[in-house]
């Protein structure tokens, strides 16, 4: 080959170097030589003693590059597995989250950390540090070309103020209460100024965290106050009623108080945590210690009512509602009762003749007024026994044997079945031939308990009266202790009527006879003078 050929080739080889060493500088990135910059920030820095606060803590990185290309800026100013500690060190404040575990912070990023700090009640206000460590790692140099990187760990200590404030702060306690479950009434709480300033103009409002508890005619409410200096409190009313159907358990509310401080700057105290815990549903015992109910009587209900709470009650009414037993006075009033305290009752009345002797079931209302003057009504069932049907009058004859033809009296035993005294018992005879009787009404004047009287009526028999049994039927009224008059069942009493013996000589033949004798002595007495 010519020297010219040689020559050729080797301007080309060198020229193909170039662009091909030219290609692979353009691949492959400069080196970049930097480091992050972290500084700590608390945008929020004020705190109340005896208070928990979060504290936002802000880590923001502004990332400087000393040397080298802007394109590779991330590899070299972010910072990698920051991990922050704060302490307390002199301060009164308990730091209660000490570390925390950031993550990677990216040049020109803010990462946001919460640390719990709690302010004893005590604390002195005034502006206090804090101490926060930041330890991290990152890259310091970056050279692809070389295949050269330098990683470096790092910790560096930043400052926060925290200033503890001692404006107006509050405190919200329920002390009383009377509402109870199922009722109104009013919920009383205590408001104390905490802070180290007086607070003025105060508003303070309650808001139910529940459908269960109402105050007034929402589930919030307000209450206002003129003033409030440094540890004084003042108590405020609010209206509240519960459910019927609520537990019995403590109910959680949210109380913020608004106020004008001393530089007459309006402010607010707000997510204060309430409480309140209602009294339960008032309740009754009802119970029927004694009753003579029997169907188709008057009988009565004795028993006693108690005040099973919480709390005592005035006007208190017990009703008895309709069914078997239909009393004369439906409602009863006891009066007033205090918790734990009895009272008895009393209804009088009738089971009517058509019921069964069987267990009743009385629904008893009870009617009462609250301490708040709130009426309300509770009911409650009870079985009362019934006894069967009975005759308050019972009827039996005293040996009613009669012969044919004979004129005699009908002697009955009448007795009192009831418990109580029967007065003006009234008896109707009635009889059908061959019985027949002139005198056919009689009255005894009482019958106690229990007690058998014995009446007389006339009773003549037909002497052509067959021998066989007879009905007199005997109808029955008396006044009971009421005074209310009754109309008893008709008894029936059977008469036994015999044929007539023959051995007597009748009345009239006597009389005929004698006066016979009388003629023929008057004309024997003539003749022989």
């Amino acid at each position: 080959m010519s020297r010219r050929s040689l020559a050729l080739l080797a301007a080309v080889a060198l020229l193909v170097g170039a662009f091909a060493g030219l290609a692979v500088a353009q691949e492959e990135p400069p080196f970049v030589r930097g480091e992050p910059d972290l500084d700590v920030y608390l945008p929020d820095s004020t705190v109340s003693p005896g208070t928990a606060s979060d504290l936002t803590v802000q880590i923001a990185n502004d990332g400087d590059v000393q040397a080298g290309t802007d394109l590779r800026r991330d590899t070299v100013t972010t910072a990698r597995s920051v991990v922050i500690d704060v302490e307390s060190d002199d301060s009164p404040l308990v730091v209660e989250t000490n570390q925390f575990a950031v993550g990677s912070i990216g040049g020109g990023a803010v990462r946001e950390v919460p640390v719990s700090v709690t302010v004893p009640a005590d604390a002195e206000p005034g502006t206090y540090s804090l101490d926060v460590r930041l330890r991290y790692s990152h890259t310091y140099l970056s050279a692809p070309r070389s295949g050269v990187v330098q990683d470096r760990s790092r910790t560096r200590t930043e400052s926060i103020s925290v200033t503890v404030d001692d404006s107006p702060r509050f405190a919200i306690r329920t002390v009383d209460t009377n509402v109870q479950v199922g009722g109104s009434g009013t919920l009383a709480a205590n408001v104390t100024n905490l802070g180290g300033e007086v607070a003025r103009d105060l508003s303070v409002e309650l808001v139910a965290n529940g459908p269960d508890l109402t105050l007034g005619q929402s589930g919030r409410n307000t209450a206002r106050l003129d003033r409030l200096d440094p540890g004084e409190n003042a108590t405020v009313n609010f209206p509240a009623s519960v459910r019927a159907d609520a537990a019995a358990k403590s109910f959680d509310l949210t109380g913020t108080v608004r106020y004008t401080d001393v530089e007459g700057i309006r402010d607010a105290d707000e997510g204060i945590p309430v409480g309140i815990r209602p009294l339960a549903e008032q309740s009754f015992s009802v119970e029927v210690d004694d009753s003579d109910l029997r169907v188709g009587e008057n009988g009565s209900v004795r028993g006693t009512i108690r005040n099973d709470g919480p709390t005592d009650v005035q006007g208190v009414v017990l009703a008895v509602g309709d069914g078997a037993f239909v009393p004369r006075s439906q409602r009863y009033a006891v009066g007033d009762l205090a918790a734990g305290e009895n009272a008895t009752f009393r209804f009088s009345g009738e089971v009517p003749a058509n019921a069964d002797s069987v267990p009743q079931q009385l629904i008893f209302s009870t009617s009462y007024r609250s301490v708040v003057d709130t009426e309300r009504t509770t009911r409650e069932a009870v079985r009362v026994p019934v006894a069967e049907r009975r005759d308050a009058v019972t009827v039996s004859p005293v040996d009613p044997r009669f012969e044919a033809g004979e004129d005699d009296v009908l002697r009955l035993n009448v007795t009192n079945r009831r418990d109580v005294e029967l007065r003006d018992v009234e008896l109707r005879l009635a009889v059908d031939q061959p019985l027949e009787s002139e005198f056919r009404t009689t009255v005894i004047p009482s019958l106690a308990p229990g007690e058998t009287g014995q009446v007389a009526f006339d009773l003549t028999v037909d002497g052509g009266a067959p021998a066989s049994r007879y009905p007199a039927s005997v109808e029955i009224a008396f006044t009971d202790p009421a005074g209310v008059r009754v109309t008893g069942d008709s008894a029936t009493v059977a008469a036994s009527v015999t044929e007539s013996s023959g051995g007597e000589i009748p009345i009239e033949a006597v009389v005929l006879t004698v006066l016979l004798f009388l003629v023929a002595a008057g004309a024997w007495w003539f003749y022989v003078r």
